[in-house]
């Protein structure tokens, strides 16, 4: 499951792109690393990701919690959970 974001092309104007990865150092703020399907990834910062694309950015969160939280109530109370479409637990 990837994150189809909107960012800004290096060459000017607006392209999607698929989140790769959350990198955070202690020497720099933390970035994304974007595919946008050319030869170098972008890396654009995290807080400019989550201020354009925070609808996108929830909804991810949203169905990544609501995944954890089934695999959990069920190892942990031995209830089985399903997750609809929409990533709720049912």
């Amino acid at each position: 499951m990837s994150l189809t974001v909107r960012v800004r092309h290096p060459k000017g104007g607006m392209c999607f792109g698929k989140v790769v990865r959350y990198e955070e150092a202690l020497d720099r703020s933390p970035f994304y690393v974007v595919d946008i399907g050319e030869y170098q990834s972008l890396k654009v910062p995290a807080h400019i990701i989550e201020k354009d694309n925070k609808l996108a950015v929830h909804q991810e969160v949203k169905n990544i919690l609501g995944k954890m939280y089934a695999d959990l109530q069920g190892k942990c109370f031995g209830v089985e959970t399903h997750i609809d479409q929409d990533g709720e637990v049912i």
